[in-house]
């Protein structure tokens, strides 16, 4: 319920939180009665070229594209941003700019400019995954809930890759541990094997040294 969807899920917390987000649009045509979308609107109703800003489950009809709206593309997901982006991705506090960037510029694929949308989150993705990739062999102690560079998706990805960093560090130590309680044993046995051998040639020259002296 928790996880990350990927897909539109109903029954998602989290697609739930994502879907609720207000996303700037601008009515299509004359909308009677619809004046209250707008908490700054005076008038009942909405005029073509309205602005304003709608939860995008409202800018959505199962899956489609709701007729009477035009939704406009966040900033955040505009050229202006991408060249950013590419500038330096792992700069940029994608957490602070939305918390689950990822899956809403999913969502809005669906509309227009959907293609460069789509190809700018790949290779920003591409290119973050990299650092949060360094920050996963680097574990520290880092509390990352007021961290703002990372969003939900690469906060998932960081707790999953530090633990798995933090479990084959453990499991290297262990096995350096049990390598070197191999090698005292083994060095304690050839000690005492050492230690036998003496012993049986001592032995053999007192033996010998007996038959001598009859």
């Amino acid at each position: 319920m928790n996880e990350p969807s990927y897909f539109p899920n109903y029954y998602s917390i989290n697609d739930l939180m994502i879907t609720q987000e207000r996303i700037p649009c601008r009515a299509l045509q004359n909308l009677y009665g619809l004046g209250f979308l707008d908490t700054s609107e005076k008038s009942e109703n909405l005029e073509p070229n309205h602005q304003l800003e709608l939860p995008l489950w409202y800018l959505l009809q199962q899956d489609e594209r709701n007729p009477n709206f035009q939704l406009v593309v966040p900033e955040i997901f505009t050229t202006a941003y991408k060249e950013i982006y590419k500038a330096d991705a792992n700069y940029v506090e994608l957490g602070k700019l939305n918390k689950f960037y990822y899956e809403l510029g999913m969502y809005l694929c669906k509309f227009e400019a959907g293609d460069d949308l789509a190809g700018m989150l790949f290779d920003t993705a591409q290119e973050r995954v990299k650092g949060i990739k360094d920050m996963c062999n680097n574990v520290s102690n880092e509390n990352l809930t007021d961290n703002k560079k990372l969003e939900y998706m690469e906060r998932i990805l960081y707790e999953a890759g530090s633990k798995s960093h933090k479990m084959f560090a453990d499991w290297l130590q262990e096995k350096s541990v049990n390598i070197k309680s191999t090698e005292l044993v083994t060095n304690h046995r050839k000690r005492k094997r050492d230690l036998m051998d003496d012993d049986e040639v001592d032995l053999q020259i007192s033996q010998r040294n007996s038959i001598q002296i009859q």
